[in-house]
């Protein structure tokens, strides 16, 4: 019986990677400035990271260098984890859970101010040295005797919150920063400092909210320290993905330092991601003449020229920025991406040869290898493509999509063994939720099975394929491996469904032969006359419909039909004639 081949499979689809920034953050801290001056108590002990998702290539946003509050020392590098915001203080230990936020209290208006005694203000001295020296017990003991002596004085309560925030005691923390709040409630500090901690705790909507307050009572703080608040708030916006937020808060930022080319750039990334392409084009072409946003940024002018429905702009854009001095990693993202467009405008030759540009950019770029791999299987290239793949497989042997498209190139070329194999690591690899890799990966399985004659294997695989994502292609395998086992019952139905799905000659052969098989010869005629009829010189479906018609007491009939399959070459007509 002839069957059909099965159809390539789809390119490799690539996540976008983590995309982050970094951004240094005031903790917990206490001041240099005199004691009357709660509201300035600003000082830098540590940094945090927070995650951010706009980065879209991989690539950090960057840093500016800000005039950061005292301690805080040169731009971060890198990426940061997701999840992972959180301060990290320079004591041991596991952070206990903290207490449900509560209100700041409200404390009578009558209760008056005492100002620090001579001694009192000496041993808050002694309090800020012990906590310079991360002697942070006793300076709590301190803070705590001056609180009972002094409780209208706010210092001692934020004082108190960064010892206990240091001994992990955020529930302890978050009371005293609260306190800190009522007494002085136009003092940014605060709530900042409760932001801080809400996202230690993964209190999101708590962070943003403290965030929020902060940057409203930072308009008086010094640049560095409003900065810095506004990049708390930014990273709280990113993480919910608010772009048009971010865009508002980071142009706020850019005011600060309009010359930094980094938070152009991250600001260009946030209009352009928030729908406005457009608006966002100054800003990134100001981030073009920076090599450490040049790449990120002519990849989103791509972009959005591409969306305007100018691919050929985008191409150049894409040409002018890799011409220029790039790392090779850069590079090989810019014609990756070059790749893409035009394969889009099916200029197959020059995609793949941007392609291959860019694996030679970049020997450590899986992504340049597989979207090499997708273009050669495109213009029929199958050994090379089966190579691209094959390098982008030893690049990320975890890629789930990658050893699918290699399988699926094994299968091609009639390597079944190998195709299987990697079929089955694809399987134990793809994400449960991703329904489409798994049916994918099933039917690949599946059909190596059925090639190497494993007929129960073929018929199980093809079955759970076609259980996750139906189709007439799996169907029509999963009627053969049923067909071959001589359960005729269940490949009569797994064909029925292939021709249900995709009513193709192929399916409605293999259906008539399955009905022969079973002995409902009547039924097999109908499916084998409409293929002759679409197709007369398929000698099989002639010489099928001439069993159906002999079986069925037809033989007038039977024998022209075995005369046509028998004047297409087929020795066993010739016999039925005899």
């Amino acid at each position: 019986m002839k069957t059909l081949l099965p159809s390539p499979l789809a390119p490799a689809r690539f996540a976008p990677a983590s995309k982050c920034w970094r951004w240094a953050a005031l903790t917990l801290a206490l001041a240099a400035a005199p004691a009357a001056h709660a509201q300035t108590m600003l000082d830098t002990l540590q940094t945090i990271n927070i995650s951010n998702t706009l980065d879209q290539q991989n690539v950090s946003g960057g840093q500016a260098a800000l005039d950061r509050a005292r301690a805080l020392k040169g731009q971060l590098q890198g990426q940061a984890a997701p999840d992972t915001s959180v301060p990290a203080m320079p004591a041991a230990g596991t952070v206990p859970a903290a207490a449900p936020t509560s209100a700041a209290p409200t404390l009578p208006a009558t209760t008056p101010t005492l100002p620090f005694s001579d001694a009192q203000a000496a041993r808050l001295k002694s309090a800020k040295a012990l906590l310079a020296q991360s002697k942070w017990a006793q300076a709590r003991a301190i803070y705590e005797g001056l609180i009972a002596d002094n409780y209208q004085q706010p210092e001692p309560h934020f004082g108190l919150a960064l010892s206990l925030f240091a001994l992990n005691d955020l529930t302890g923390a978050r009371f005293e920063l609260n306190q800190f709040v009522a007494l002085s409630p136009e003092s940014f500090e605060g709530p900042y400092n409760l932001g801080i901690i809400a996202v230690q705790n993964k209190e999101y909507d708590e962070a943003l909210k403290q965030f929020t307050s902060a940057a409203a009572l930072s308009s008086k703080a010094t640049p560095s320290a409003r900065r810095q608040v506004l990049e708390a708030l930014a990273g709280e916006q990113n993480r919910r993905l608010d772009y048009a937020g971010l865009s508002a808060t980071l142009t706020q930022a850019l005011a600060i330092d309009p010359n930094d080319v980094s938070l152009q750039y991250r600001l260009g990334q946030a209009v352009a991601l928030s729908g406005n392409g457009a608006r966002a084009l100054p800003l990134l072409y100001g981030a073009l003449q920076n090599n450490a946003t040049r790449a990120g940024a002519a990849l989103l002018i791509a972009d959005i020229y591409d969306a305007q429905k100018l691919p050929d702009r985008a191409v150049r854009e894409l040409d002018s920025a890799a011409g220029q001095s790039l790392s090779g990693t850069d590079r090989a993202r810019l014609l990756v991406r070059k790749a893409q467009l035009l394969q889009a405008q099916n200029q197959l030759k020059p995609a793949a040869q941007a392609a291959r540009e860019a694996t030679l950019a970049d020997t450590r770029s899986a992504s340049a290898e597989a979207t090499l791999g997708a273009l050669l299987a495109a213009t029929n290239d199958l050994r090379g493509s089966l190579d691209a793949w094959k390098k982008a497989a030893q690049l990320e042997s975890a890629n789930a999509s990658i050893l699918l498209n290699l399988a699926a190139v094994q299968l091609s070329l009639g390597q079944n063994t190998e195709a299987r194999h990697n079929a089955a690591l694809t399987l134990k690899l793809a994400a449960v939720s991703d329904s489409a890799t798994l049916a994918r990966a099933a039917f690949v399985q599946g059909v190596s099975a059925y090639r190497l004659k494993d007929y129960p294997a073929a018929a199980s695989a093809l079955a759970g394929s076609a259980a996750r994502q139906p189709s007439a292609e799996t169907s029509l395998w999963l009627g053969l491996s049923h067909y071959a086992l001589k359960a005729y019952p269940a490949a009569i139905a797994a064909l029925s469904d292939s021709v249900r799905l995709n009513n193709t000659s192929s399916a409605r052969l293999n259906l008539g032969a399955a009905l022969l098989a079973a002995g409902r010869f009547a039924e097999a005629e109908p499916n084998l006359r409409s293929v002759v009829v679409e197709d007369p010189s398929n000698a099989a479906a002639w010489y099928q419909l001439g069993l159906s018609r002999k079986a069925q007491g037809k033989n007038a009939e039977a024998k022209t039909a075995f005369a046509s399959a028998a004047k297409l070459g087929l020795a066993e007509a010739r016999t039925e004639l005899k």
